[in-house]
């Protein structure tokens, strides 16, 4: 896979050439017709040139305490002006709907449910991001419980400083009796 100039940062090969799995174009698995998850917000209105310029997804060891799992989520994402709130910043909502496809990306791993749904998400805002440019977010599962999934998640700038973070609990949908 052609990775996109967008990502050609010392930190961002630095990661792309650590230990990862599952490395894929997100803009390309959303346009796919076997998806049976539309996610039309992101495949209609943010993967544009100006909103999320590229999105890389991928998977890699997490060397988090809490997690049950021994792998974490990833997304590289470059993100342009058309998610600004205040001129070069991105708008809150944009950090809390990352957190959000993060959390339940990570959620529907853990689960095997196609589309769990977020029951309630907590987000803290640590510091802008600064758009143009290049933001890494992490996720991983922290607990299962029945139907119940909590999952933490992490959007950091290439140093590794936290913008934003969150926790989220998913339900998967209830089986379907026959």
């Amino acid at each position: 896979m052609e990775i996109p100039s967008d990502f050609n940062l010392p930190w961002c090969k630095a990661i792309l050439s650590s230990n990862i799995s599952n490395l894929e174009n997100s803009a390309a698995v959303v346009h796919r017709p076997d998806n049976p998850v539309s996610n039309s917000m992101f495949g209609q209105t943010l993967y544009t040139p100006t909103a999320i310029r590229a999105q890389l997804s991928f998977r890699r060891p997490t060397s988090e305490p809490d997690s049950i799992k021994p792998w974490e989520n990833c997304f590289l994402l470059s993100i342009g002006s058309g998610i600004d709130g205040k001129t070069g910043r991105a708008h809150g909502g944009f950090n809390s709907l990352i957190l959000d496809q993060m959390t339940g990306m990570t959620a529907s791993l853990v689960s095997a449910s196609e589309a769990p749904a977020t029951a309630t998400m907590t987000v803290d805002y640590k510091a802008p991001i600064d758009t143009p440019g290049v933001i890494l977010v992490r996720g991983w599962p922290v607990e299962r419980q029945g139907r119940k999934t909590w999952v933490r998640a992490r959007i950091e700038d290439g140093e590794g400083k936290l913008l934003a973070g969150g926790k989220a609990l998913f339900i998967d949908a209830r089986p379907v009796k026959l």
